[in-house]
């Protein structure tokens, strides 16, 4: 009882507290609900992912398409080989704007450009080998004709390395990114779990897919390269900025282009694997394809390499020890704070970098278009250069 006569526990404070904190809870439980359920539909939800930019399609075979991106300007043209590694090929035009490898040579060059789409191999193309891999790439270059400057991104850099060996004729400038060349060298993830794991085990897989690497294998051994931030980390970001429409749109632009998956012929496939990757033999002259010995001197054209700081699939030297091979003149490029994929479709990378390289190409050696940290590197260094350096 206060001094007033009124009894304290009769006055609404208290019960008015308690209503409170039950509508807090209340609406607490609400939003929780609702953002899991947002969450859980976005996970749902499946795209098929596809090209951004306008286009038509010039050539359509059983193994790719070849598509055309802009009308025909001049002799010279860009031809874009995404890489064969499991995954469709549009992520060489990712996102509009600022994330597109096809819009940058478009707004930066005055070529024609093309892209080559390759197809989920079929049971009957279980039996391709590199050789028609090769094949396929000289029916791009042959339709196209003239000048034509190729740009190999990860897997698919060391195909057009092998063209542009055996045909030099055909192929007027190479720029690789994040692209395997001396498979042996460095070290890295990638190398370690293929010279730990026997062929047998490769064998299998392909035997488990009739006859074809299944493109789930490839993106689930990709996954447990980085399990946490592929398993764990990529869906707590999705969940807790659910209400974020620029975080939503970048997760579900990444899973419809990252979960698609495609199979590879298992005869190439294999033959990359022990050929390439546990033997090394284009580096060493040692390849055979098309009934000839690939060796990398005959490529007398300019050649850019570019690499990620953080590429953690393709490490510098596997792609930088090219220059001790080749014979025309070289510019490497390292891309700070920069992974594998980001190689292909970060803005960063392709504004100050890439430009940089289509400038490389088309005007020369001009320093003003090349970043701090680049080199040129002519043949007349290479002599020097010992085992494992990096310049």
């Amino acid at each position: 009882m206060a001094a007033n006569g009124v009894n304290s526990n009769s006055l609404p404070f208290p019960a008015l507290m308690g209503n409170l904190s039950w509508l807090w809870m209340i609406n607490f439980y609400q939003v929780f609900c609702s953002g899991i359920f947002k969450f859980w539909s976005e996970m749902l939800r499946v795209e098929k992912p596809d090209w951004q930019s306008e286009n038509v399609v010039v050539l359509d075979t059983e193994a790719f398409k070849l598509r055309q991106f802009t009308r025909r300007k001049s002799r010279a043209s860009i031809l874009i080989l995404p890489p064969q590694a499991g995954h469709h090929s549009c992520i060489a035009d990712y996102a509009l704007p600022g994330q597109s490898l096809v819009a940058l040579c478009k707004e930066h060059s005055e070529c024609t450009i093309y892209a080559v789409e390759w197809k989920s191999a079929e049971v009957s193309r279980r039996h391709e080998t590199i050789d028609d891999l090769v094949r396929q790439m000289l029916q791009c270059l042959d339709l196209i004709g003239g000048e034509v400057h190729v740009i190999g991104l990860c897997q698919a850099g060391w195909l057009a390395s092998i063209c542009a060996s055996l045909y030099p004729e055909k192929i007027s400038s190479l720029i690789l990114g994040g692209a395997p060349i001396d498979f042996t060298a460095g070290g890295g993830k990638l190398q370690d779990t293929v010279q730990n794991l026997p062929m047998p085990f490769y064998e299998g897989l392909v035997r488990l897919g009739a006859g074809l690497m299944d493109g789930k294998f490839i993106g689930t051994g990709f996954k447990n390269f980085n399990p946490y931030d592929r398993y764990v980390g990529d869906y707590l970001k999705l969940l807790t900025n659910i209400d974020d429409p620029k975080v939503v749109d970048r997760s579900r632009r990444f899973r419809a282009w990252y979960e698609h998956t495609q199979h590879l012929s298992g005869a190439w496939y294999l033959q990359a694997v022990y050929e390439l990757f546990k033997e090394n033999r284009l580096v060493q002259g040692k390849l055979k394809v098309m009934g000839r010995y690939v060796s990398l001197k005959n490529i007398t054209c300019p050649v850019v390499l570019i690499a990620g700081a953080n590429d953690d699939i393709t490490l510098q030297p596997q792609l930088f020890n090219m220059a001790r091979h080749v014979s025309g003149k070289v510019l490497k490029m390292v891309i700070p704070d920069c992974g594998h994929i980001g190689l292909f479709m970060k803005k960063q990378a392709l504004e100050g970098y890439w430009k940089r390289a289509l400038g490389f190409v088309f005007r020369g050696t001009s320093r003003e278009l090349m970043p701090h940290d680049t080199k040129v590197v002519y043949m007349s260094e290479r002599k020097s250069l010992t085992q494992g350096a990096q310049e």
